[in-house]
């Protein structure tokens, strides 16, 4: 089991609230974005073996909302696991 956060950039405030919302079981955060996008991170704890079918579950939600997926990566602070992706993120960039 892993902290993992997925990224998603969306084009407005409105789509990027519904992906959300249909993240229920994740902890969502959403911020204004370059060019007047909004970012969209979506953490969780995750078994390590449902990785790649959990990316393939939220790209297609993201997809659905009109959104564009960044990816994911497992979140740490300090080397310790974070499931808050606000935690994680400092001006846009995530600690490693």
């Amino acid at each position: 089991m892993i902290p993992y956060t997925h990224w998603a950039y969306f084009p407005d405030h409105a789509s990027a609230r519904n992906c959300a919302d249909d993240l229920a079981d994740y902890v969502t955060r959403l911020r204004e974005a370059e060019g007047s996008r909004w970012l969209l991170l979506a953490g969780r704890d995750v078994e390590t073996s449902q990785l790649e079918e959990r990316h393939a579950q939220v790209e297609a939600i993201v997809q659905h909302h009109g959104g564009d997926y960044d990816g994911g990566e497992a979140t740490y602070v300090g080397g310790k696991p974070v499931v808050d992706p606000m935690l994680a993120v400092d001006e846009g960039k995530p600690h490693l």
